[in-house]
């Protein structure tokens, strides 16, 4: 267990805090402490001690130490939980609308995504996440999608009727279907097994997960799709939210903001490893942009099923994601 004493700190330097008015809250992550996930949840630890002389402390808790992704989310939503570094999947156990930000080509370039995750996310998640047990108070950058396989597959055509591992959420697996496969869903501790048998013969992935992973013994063949970019959650517990004041409460939402350096972290990491993986003997494999536009011709059908599964105000939300991303495409 990591625990960062940073209340201690502030009090020092500031001299404005009162020890019996102090604070802890428990935060958790998937993401070991040595990630680019765990380097923007130190900064926005100590930026929140900073901001509220030393009243609020976070502590850290790092790789699954308070269970899981999953496990995590459904603890923020009850109260039992203060705060939580969710992927989407994860955070779309606690609002499902949240998920279609990981549809299939929504966005098709780095800028057009980062537009829309700063001008429009918050404005359209703020008060559903709210409704639902959370505050949101800031995205987080997971980073794009790719196929990992055993065999350098460029088109859509050439894994029609393979087997491929997808995560267990409705955006992965209606696309895989969309393209003629068979969507294998599968947790991380199945993947590995499921590729060294031969059960699957590639994985969907986001790029630092999968490299990191070491999936690329079994699967070397790295096939840039950039079909999703993956766009996590920090949430805090509506429950937690309520017994702050209105200070501690600024404190959070302008200590939250430190969590912007992790998009040029996490894209770095995607360099570097994809770097060291190719040094290694995996193939690196960039599409033309007639296979590229091929893979996404095959989005608009997964995307209808993706809005129908998740249901509730899914068509609403996923109407306001379409509008935002044509206002980021220029």
């Amino acid at each position: 267990m990591k625990k960062l004493a940073l209340a201690a700190f502030a009090a020092l330097c500031l001299g404005t805090a009162s020890m019996s008015s102090a604070k802890e809250l428990r935060l958790g992550m998937s993401a070991p402490e040595a990630t680019p996930w765990g380097a923007a949840a130190k900064a926005m630890a100590a930026k929140v001690a900073e901001l509220s002389g030393g009243e609020l402390t976070i502590s850290l808790y790092f790789n699954n130490e308070l269970g899981d992704g999953q496990t995590m989310a459904r603890q923020i939503a009850r109260g039992r939980l203060d705060m939580g570094v969710l992927s989407n999947v994860e955070a779309s156990l606690v609002l499902p609308e949240y998920g279609l930000l990981n549809a299939p080509y929504l966005f098709t370039s780095e800028k057009q995504a980062d537009c829309v995750i700063d001008n429009h996310v918050g404005a359209t998640f703020d008060a559903a996440f709210r409704k639902a047990g959370a505050v949101y108070l800031a995205p987080i950058e997971v980073g794009d999608m790719m196929i990992m396989a055993k065999s350098p597959f460029r088109l859509p055509s050439d894994i029609a009727r393979e087997k491929i591992r997808t995560s267990p959420a409705p955006t992965d697996t209606y696309y895989v279907q969309a393209t003629g496969a068979e969507a294998v869903p599968l947790s991380v501790p199945e993947t590995m097994p499921a590729l060294k048998t031969g059960a699957v013969v590639a994985i969907t992935t986001p790029i630092i997960m999968g490299v990191a992973g070491g999936y690329w013994a079994e699967a070397p063949d790295f096939i840039m799709t950039d079909h999703s970019h993956q766009i996590g959650a920090l949430l805090l517990s509506r429950t937690t939210w309520d017994r702050l004041d209105e200070s501690q409460r600024n404190a959070l939402t302008e200590g939250a903001k430190a969590m912007s350096g992790l998009r040029q972290g996490v894209r770095a990491a995607e360099k570097a490893l994809l770097a060291k993986a190719t040094a290694g003997g995996a193939h690196v494999i960039e599409l033309t942009p007639e296979e590229k536009a091929a893979w996404m011709a095959v989005a608009p059908a997964a995307q209808a099923k993706i809005v129908a599964s998740i249901g509730g105000d899914a068509g609403e939300v996923w109407a306001k994601l379409q509008a935002a991303s044509a206002a980021c495409a220029n």
